[in-house]
């Protein structure tokens, strides 16, 4: 008899401290935070074997709801830049894209560390991130009032500016300004309980659409230099034309591209065939013959036999100026 009392508080005891470290366990990890509401806060949770670890796990779970328009935003520039004749603005693109990377960061700094528990069955360590709301979002709208007040300052630079490439430089940099507001806006979106944000002002169609339309007003004729590698007139021309430059046959042509490239044979390298190409190109007006700068490149090829090696080695002249040489030029023809 005695024995069977001391079984039965045996296990009174165990099942009383099964229920009291039930009981401990904080209503945030797997549920709704009492103190810290989903109406007034974003939240993120994380789980490891120690403390750090937790945090940043926790850190990174409230992190992914902005890493979602990032993404968004990612995508809707890939498809941009897939436009041939959008391509000198895909190019700011990622500058746009870098921005908005940077701006998100700035939002995360924000991340608070509130609750932390330890499971005493497992050790393990609980944390509780959150973002309040409010915080987050009066942030964003600073930052997107901000974009607007620049993009306006953009558009009316290009409009009232005589010279066509500074026109274009502020065309792009408005575009730039609204992909990045595009991005904050979907945070905000997230971010705000009522999932409106700020409406934008300007369309970025439109504003594609004019900075296309500037583009195609400049006439640029290329011209590559005679000891030239042969082929490089052809990727000159398809890379201009990939930027969206009218490409001008004739004898008046408003600017000169010109063109050089030398390759350099570095011999047998483990086995590989190696060349290096230095690509340099040069921008001048054709009514004054002022030169508005050059740009360089160093591109190399390598394969298991010259011919191929040389080959490769343009191919990567051919990449390097169809996703640069729009840049390029807006860069060369806005220098002093």
């Amino acid at each position: 008899m005695k024995s069977l009392v001391f079984v039965t508080f045996i296990v009174t005891v165990l099942l009383s401290a099964g229920c009291a470290t039930r009981q401990s366990q904080p209503n945030w990890i797997v549920g709704e935070s009492a103190s810290y509401p989903s109406a007034q806060n974003l939240l993120g949770r994380g789980q490891a074997a120690t403390q750090e670890e937790a945090k940043d796990r926790a850190r990174a779970d409230l992190a992914k709801v902005f890493q979602v328009a990032v993404s968004v935003s990612s995508e809707n520039v890939q498809k941009f830049k897939s436009a041939p004749a959008s391509a000198v603005s895909g190019q700011y693109e990622e500058l746009s894209f870098r921005s908005i990377n940077t701006r998100t960061d700035q939002i995360i700094r924000g991340i608070q560390i509130v609750e932390l528990w330890q499971d005493p069955a497992t050790k393990n360590f609980h944390v509780l991130a959150i973002l309040p709301r409010l915080q987050a979002a009066a942030s964003l709208r600073q930052q997107i009032n901000q974009l607007d007040d620049d993009t306006k300052n953009y558009i009316e630079q290009s409009q009232k500016n005589s010279d066509l490439f500074l026109k274009i430089a502020a065309a792009q940099q408005a575009i730039q300004s609204q992909q990045e507001r595009a991005a904050l806006q979907k945070s905000l979106q997230i971010v705000d309980v009522g999932g409106r944000g700020l409406e934008p002002q300007w369309n970025n169609a439109k504003l594609k659409a004019d900075l296309d339309e500037l583009l195609r007003r400049v006439r640029i004729a290329s011209q590559v230099a005679e000891d030239s590698p042969p082929g490089l007139q052809e990727i000159v021309a398809g890379a201009l034309a990939q930027a969206g430059f009218l490409t001008e046959a004739g004898q008046n042509p408003d600017f000169v591209l010109q063109a050089r490239m030398s390759l350099t044979d570095l011999g047998l390298q483990d086995g590989w065939y190696w060349q290096r190409g230095n690509l340099e190109i040069a921008l001048s007006e054709t009514a004054n013959g002022r030169v508005r700068g050059t740009k360089r490149w160093v591109v190399k090829g390598n394969a298991a036999d010259k011919e191929t090696a040389i080959r490769r080695t343009m191919d990567q002249a051919d990449k390097v100026l169809k996703q640069e040489l729009g840049t390029a030029i807006v860069g060369l023809a806005n220098s002093p």
